[in-house]
């Protein structure tokens, strides 16, 4: 009998969880999102608006970062595939020059001593006045793209060794990645509390101190640093799928196609509109505001506008498109063309808005978020993180599914809600934001996001849920839910000096919610003792968030400050409590670990576990 090898399997037909499946999901919406909705956005925007001046930055600011992107890949190429063909301190050096470079331009504008914007009025020096708009090269956004172009080479040239011999791998790399990440969101935390609390700590939205852009500089930098120490290890230990996607869409893509194409623009748009205006005379193609200042007034007319749009639609589209569709035959490619887009995009969003100083920490916020989500996709994709069998999704599994992407679409409608940046007049979006810039996106990340992290969590665990469980997570959610409808209502009068006579229906209806919050989380108390006694780790993360939101609400009641953080108060207090719900023991669980009979169990409807699993 002829005994013959089986095939191995390979990686895009393996089965994947269904969370899985959700996070990549989620990535490439966001991707979509960005590529196809907002990009085209800005770009017929700045090519219709009254002068060139943001059009010629924006395509010289999308060309350097473009450039940047490429040498970093080229670098990527000599140094890891698969030994080092130039020496890696050679590569260090210059990043550090380039550096150095994009600091002392981003200090020279800070102290006031450049122009942010050349050439000025009274500058002439750039070849010819009727080559280039004034003000079309926004220095602190070239310093911005050298700064964070050097610090990616430096970097990149100093994980060489470790990556190379290996000694980054295991808990190293989770502690740098760990850290990263951790640091990003708590910057950004802290950040973004400042501004809608105490805006004057951070300069206030429309004067941004230097000590807020420093924070947000600083978690930007974390979040892709993180991904970069996670990343390369992976594409070391598999260059035949990644190391070609590198030079692909690192040099081919973004320094081809991107980055000479737009600093080619950049260097002609002027003259041609001016080249235009002289032959079009019904002002087809081109307007101009005034005849005495043509072409410093003139700019490309709607409908070459749209066409414009049109252009760089279709092209992202396709791009979309051509990932899906060798999504199954070089998913590996496609990820890491998602993964640079995505960081390609995220600083994109910052430095094109570095010429009004209110936007500048907005663009941070932006950037520092979808880097935190492009390590998210990134990481998904190569590690699985949810048991997998094969059985059905089941019925809860798919009210999770919905319910999670449905918190999750709304998680980042408010995020994007916080920017106000120049482009979106244009686009008839007219928000008014609240205290600090953005005080209900802000309660909308929050709340949003806690509710994702809940359902995905429970999603992941898959873990059975006895009825007190349920009693409890459900108790606190209605108490939730009554709390911000007493809180939108509002309060005019303070029944803790006026008393009951002095009570409104808000402090009926926010009363009421304290009592199913405290129904629930005295539930969740007692389950977590019942199960492991009353000296557990579970204890502590039930009471330690409740006494410190208990301290801080009293603190914020006697300082007179922002009342609804008093309202947020109590719905911090309950952080650890749906924590148990989610991931806590049960007495059952205990007891059948204990006889060592652990099963899989039920899942939230009582029909048995139900493995959430899609094959692909």
């Amino acid at each position: 009998m002829q005994v013959t090898a089986a095939s191995p399997i390979r990686e895009h037909e393996r089965p994947m969880s269904w969370a899985r499946a959700m996070v990549i999901a989620v990535g490439f919406f966001f991707l979509t999102a960005i590529l196809v909705g907002q990009l085209p956005s800005y770009i017929f925007t700045i090519s219709t608006a009254s002068t060139l001046t943001h059009f010629e930055q924006g395509t010289l600011d999308l060309g350097l970062l473009a450039l940047g992107f490429g040498l970093i890949a080229f670098e990527v190429s000599f140094l890891y595939d698969p030994k080092p063909l130039i020496p890696w301190i050679l590569f260090a050096v210059v990043g550090a020059g380039i550096a150095i470079v994009g600091a002392f331009l981003l200090f020279q504008v800070w102290q006031g001593a450049w122009p942010q914007q050349i050439p000025t009025e009274q500058q002439h020096y750039l070849i010819n006045p009727g080559w280039f708009q004034v003000g079309s090269i926004d220095i602190s956004a070239v310093g911005m793209i050298a700064l964070l172009t050097g610090l990616g080479m430096f970097s990149t040239a100093a994980l060489t060794r470790p990556v190379l011999s290996g000694s980054i791998l295991g808990p190293t790399r989770d502690l740098f990645v760990r850290f990263g990440l951790g640091l990003a969101l708590v910057l950004l935390a802290l950040y973004t509390t400042l501004l809608t609390f105490a805006p004057a700590a951070v300069g206030g939205a429309d004067h941004p101190a230097g000590i807020g852009n420093a924070i947000l500089f600083l978690a930007v930098i974390s979040a892709i640093f993180a991904l970069q120490v996670w990343l390369l290890p992976v594409m070391v230990a598999n260059r035949q799928r990644f190391m070609p996607g590198v030079y692909l869409h690192g040099v081919v893509g973004l320094l081809g196609s991107v980055a000479i194409p737009m600093l080619v623009i950049w260097a002609a748009v002027f003259p041609v509109v001016n080249l235009i205006h002289k032959v079009d005379g019904e002002q087809f193609w081109v307007e101009c505001a005034q005849k005495t200042n043509i072409p410093g007034s003139c700019t490309f007319s709607p409908f070459t506008g749209y066409i414009i749009c049109a252009i760089v639609f279709t092209m992202t589209f396709g791009l979309l498109i051509a990932g899906l569709y060798f999504w199954s035959t070089r998913r590996d490619t496609v990820i890491l063309g998602g993964t640079i887009g995505m960081i390609y995009l995220a600083i994109a969003a910052s430095v094109i808005h570095l010429d009004v100083p209110a936007q500048v920490p907005l663009g941070l916020i932006i950037a520092a978020s979808i880097a935190v989500a492009a390590f998210v996709f990134t990481w998904a994709t190569q590690r699985e993180f949810a048991p997998v069998s094969p059985q059905q999704l089941g019925c809860a599994g798919q009210w999770l599914v919905l319910g999670t992407l449905l918190l999750i679409y709304l998680f980042g409608f408010a995020l994007f809600s916080m920017p106000n940046f120049f482009e979106i007049e244009a686009l008839a979006l007219f928000y008014q934001p609240g205290q600090g810039g953005l005080h209900d996106a802000f309660w909308a990340v929050l709340l949003m996001g806690g509710l994702a992290a809940l359902q995905f969590t429970i999603f992941v665990r898959r873990r059975p849920m006895s009825v007190l469980r349920k009693f409890a997570m459900w108790a606190m959610l209605a108490g939730v839910v009554f709390e911000l409808i007493g809180a939108i209502q509002g309060f005019t009068r303070d029944i803790l000096t006026t008393g009951l006579t002095g009570m409104e229906s808000a402090h009926a209806i926010f009363i009421t919610g304290i009592c199913f919050t405290l129904a629930g989380f005295l539930a969740t108390l007692y389950g977590a003792v019942r199960a492991r006694g009353l000296v557990s780790i579970w204890t502590p993360i039930i009471l330690v968030p409740a006494l410190a939101s208990f301290a801080i609400a009293i603190a914020i009641y006697n300082l007179i400050v922002y009342p609804e953080l008093i309202e947020f108060a109590f719905v911090l207090a309950l952080v650890g409590a749906f924590a148990y719900t989610a991931v806590g023991p049960d007495l059952e669980d205990e007891l059948a670990l204990a006889a060592g009979n652990g099963t899989n169990g039920a899942n939230g409807n009582g029909h048995g576990a139900e493995p959430f699993v899609v094959s692909r």
